[in-house]
């Protein structure tokens, strides 16, 4: 027979249980209002969820009374979620809801620096090469033809001076 006193502690330690449920239903209530991807797959997330929350009920009774189910477990359970909800659901949500909010709007930002440096990256990058090859192609060639031309003119203007 457990004694009485060990009995009330797996009891508060239950409770506890049943208050970190909450904050995980929270969360979970955090990150649908958030993503959109969750909104839509809500089934999945659903199932996702209570496997997670039973997972959590199981290692909580197995660390507490090793597997030694009683009555009292559920009632502790339910009894730390409707405390926690009751009390410091709604404080928990909205600072979750503005971390959940300010991560995603630095993420964005992040994506959209980089985007942005990308893009002026490759503008530079191609300037250059256009730049290189213009100096290696175009001038050189701009050089000749002028060479080419003045030669030419000096050309005509000796056998114009030569007719004389």
């Amino acid at each position: 027979m457990i004694p009485f006193t060990q009995d009330i502690g797996a009891f508060f330690a239950t409770i506890y249980g049943g208050i970190f449920i909450g904050v995980l239903f929270d969360l979970y209530r955090a990150c649908k209002q958030n993503f959109n991807i969750i909104k839509i797959f809500s089934l999945f997330y659903d199932v996702l969820f209570w496997i997670i929350v039973t997972g959590l009920v199981f290692i909580t009774i197995n660390v507490i009374e090793s597997f030694d189910l009683r009555y009292y477990h559920f009632v502790a359970l339910f009894l730390g979620f409707i405390i926690y909800y009751n009390t410091l659901s709604k404080l928990i949500l909205k600072m979750l809801n503005s971390i959940i909010g300010f991560i995603t709007r630095s993420i964005r930002r992040c994506i959209s620096c980089m985007c942005n440096i990308s893009v002026n990256l490759y503008y530079v990058i191609i300037y250059s090469i256009h730049l290189l090859f213009d100096t290696i192609f175009y001038i050189p060639n701009l050089i000749f033809r002028l060479l080419n031309s003045l030669s030419l003119k000096l050309g005509k203007l000796k056998r114009v001076k030569s007719k004389s």
